[in-house]
């Protein structure tokens, strides 16, 4: 059915080093912006309209949104090369799911 498996070389570890490598920087890369977006659009809006935070909070609003594009240009650019890495490891082993 399958071929036997064979002992992975250092190229090949290395393939695999890198792919978990892009996989564990661009976890907390979205986790940050998914953060960033919802302070910045529904907790402080929220807040300022209750009167729990003052009117000039809303200033923070256009730079926490510029940081959420910058973390999301950088998870693109990130996905992208771990999709690269993907395809690396895929010659070790052709099955992502079971």
């Amino acid at each position: 059915m399958f071929d036997d498996p064979k002992a992975l070389t250092s190229v090949e570890w290395n393939n695999i080093h890198m792919y978990l490598q892009w996989f564990w920087i661009y976890f907390p890369i979205v986790v940050t912006f998914g953060l960033t977006l919802l302070t910045a659009h529904a907790f402080i809006p929220s807040l300022i309209n209750t009167g729990q935070l003052p009117e000039s909070m809303n200033r923070l609003r256009v730079p926490m949104t510029g940081f959420a594009a910058l973390l999301f240009v950088a998870g693109v650019v990130i996905l992208v090369l771990g999709i690269n890495a993907t395809l690396d490891v895929r010659a070790v082993y052709n099955r992502f799911l079971i």
